[in-house]
């Protein structure tokens, strides 16, 4: 249950939910699992959680669980800028927690492994108490108490710029971490209500941890945070520890820690290893991997039901793939071309050919902040960016240019030409710029293609805004509406790589985030959700459902939706 919203490469959606950014959507009960057989109208109802339940007594001691990764880490600490990103948050997953964890409607619980209570104590102000395990220790065995918490509040509230992070959602709104009786229990104090506090408490969406704490000697110094875990990890909280980092084969190590104080983990290794998204099938087709995610290329899945011993595992998701334009120069400086640009892509047909190949329901994406099937999705993209050719010829016009006689839009002798940056080696990304280029033809943009390596698509270009348009996917939270809001405001947010924004959209989400009332809190960010459509920043196309190959025997991990996983039962059925 993270507050930040995490990027996932366009191909890749590994995170159930998530932007978390990012799937398709929401709460609910547990559901059936899908029947891939059926076509996507008959698949309209995916599940919570898909993968094979068992419990604890009934998982073999012992195993390896091989798992593949985009990248090794830029940063180890993922509350940093450079340590946000999916592959990431997979390998520090097995190894951190806290109070709270997710469960499969999208809700949170206690998490017993690190605190005994949590509670919101008092509404005006607003007050939650925390009383934390005693027994939780650092990787060193050092207690973990309240001045962690402290330290990594203040690191991360934004007051202090030294510290290069990523979002400071939530943060911001507290007034103060105070011991109580004992250095375990604590209360956070809030100066503005924030409806979404559970979020940076713990837990984790589908596999793909942000660090809810960091140690207090790290988060009080920020040479540590900023540049301390660049090449090593952070100290584990969690049942495993990272034991070797291999840079040159790409491989990380996971072993159990010895200083956790819970249940035992029943695997002896998790092994996480670097392979291009083009060789993940043929990979877990070898059996070299137990699990990945299929996202939605099509020759992945296809490859992937082959495997007799496995399956296919599919639920809703919180991952959405989009194009982001950097409106802060050129041609997307105006908003009209930008809406032009919106016009002219074919969303649906998009979406189809990315869902329908993989037995999932084709919709667009048609909200920036709530997934369909969460309460508050609501259609406020069709009235500002629905597909509409002859729309986007006009917007064009307006905004000065003339469609040539070789068909190409020009403003002042300059024809209109516009870049799109996207990750090699991945066929999706390949296949969706395609699609955005044939599109634009049509309404006279000339898009051209910008290939670059896959390991530095996100480090030297999505986070620097160093494109004109690019795409990946936003894989995020439980709480979207707090958790959104650093993807367009404000424009140094740390995570609004489109470089505008719109001024009153602070305070809209200050009140947004303020509100307790769960029906009110729905329409303010339906208002939130209208004003950024009518300045087009990003363009939405697909909700993703979260696809899974998993070996037969393999419990307690896949498909899930919000449930975070529990490390310590996850191996193979005895």
């Amino acid at each position: 249950m993270k507050h930040i919203k995490k990027m996932v490469g366009a191909g890749v959606l590994t995170l159930a939910l998530a932007v978390t950014g990012c799937s398709a959507g929401g709460g609910g009960s547990e559901k059936p699992a899908v029947d891939n057989s059926k076509g996507a109208a008959d698949s309209a109802t995916l599940p919570t959680v898909d993968w094979t339940k068992a419990d604890y007594a009934a998982v073999k001691d012992g195993g390896t669980l091989t798992l593949a990764i985009d990248q090794l880490p830029d940063n180890w600490n993922t509350l940093q800028a450079d340590g946000n990103n999916v592959s990431t948050g997979q390998i520090m997953d097995p190894t951190t927690g806290g109070p709270v964890r997710n469960t499969a409607d999208g809700g949170w619980e206690v998490n017993p492994d690190y605190a005994t209570e949590v509670k919101l104590a008092s509404q005006d102000p607003q007050v939650v108490e925390v009383k934390l395990n005693p027994k939780a220790v650092w990787e060193d065995g050092t207690p973990i108490t309240y001045k962690d918490f402290a330290a990594t509040v203040k690191a991360s509230d934004g007051t202090n710029k030294d510290y290069q992070t990523v979002s400071d959602n939530v943060y911001k709104d507290i007034e103060s971490v105070t011991k109580e009786d004992t250095d375990q229990n604590f209360k956070i104090t809030f100066k503005n209500k924030n409806a979404d506090w559970p979020s940076i408490l713990g837990g984790s969406t589908a596999g793909t941890a942000t660090a809810s704490i960091l140690p207090a000697a790290i988060a009080s110094d920020p040479k540590a945070f900023n540049e301390g875990y660049k090449a090593k990890p952070l100290p584990s909280d969690g049942p495993f520890k990272v034991s070797n980092i291999d840079t040159n084969g790409q491989v990380v190590t996971l072993v159990p820690n010895a200083k956790w104080w819970g249940e035992k983990p029943k695997l002896d290794k998790i092994i996480m290893k670097v392979v291009s998204r083009d060789g993940l099938a043929q990979a877990y087709a070898n059996k070299e991997l137990d699990a990945f995610s299929i996202g939605t290329n099509k020759n992945n899945y296809d490859t992937a039901k082959k495997r007799a011993d496995g399956a296919v595992q599919q639920t809703g998701g919180l991952t959405w793939n989009h194009v982001t334009l950097n409106g802060s120069k050129g041609p997307l400086a105006e908003v009209k071309v930008r809406q032009a640009v919106a016009r002219a892509i074919d969303r649906e047909t998009i979406s189809a050919s990315r869902l329908s190949p993989i037995g999932a329901p084709v919709t667009s994406m048609n909200n920036y902040i709530y997934m369909p099937g969460q309460k508050g999705y609501q259609d406020d993209a069709s009235a500002v960016i629905g597909f509409d050719t002859a729309k986007s010829e006009a917007l064009l016009k307006e905004a000065g240019y003339t469609k040539g006689s070789d068909g190409v839009q020009a403003k002042a002798g300059k024809k209109l030409e516009l870049t799109y940056t996207l990750d090699a080696n991945n066929p999706v990304s390949e296949q969706i710029f395609k699609q955005l280029q044939a599109n634009l033809k049509v309404v006279g943009i000339t898009l051209k293609n910008n290939t670059v390596p896959s390991d530095k698509f996100f480090s030297d270009y999505v986070l620097k805004s160093n494109f004109e348009m690019t795409g990946f996917a936003w894989s995020g939270t439980a709480f979207p509406v707090s958790s959104t809001e650093s993807i367009f405001y404000p424009v140094k947010s740390g995570q609004n790589f489109t470089g505008i924004t719109d001024e009153k959209l602070g305070d809209m989400w200050q009140k947004a985030n303020a509100e307790l009332d769960p029906a009110k809190r729905i329409a303010m960010a339906a208002e939130i959700d209208k004003a950024i459509f009518a300045y087009t920043p990003v363009i939405p196309l697909t909700p993703t459902p979260n696809t899974y190959a998993v070996t037969t025997g393999l419990v307690n991990y896949g498909a899930a939706q919000f449930q975070s996983i529990d490390w310590t039962k996850v191996g193979w059925k005895a």
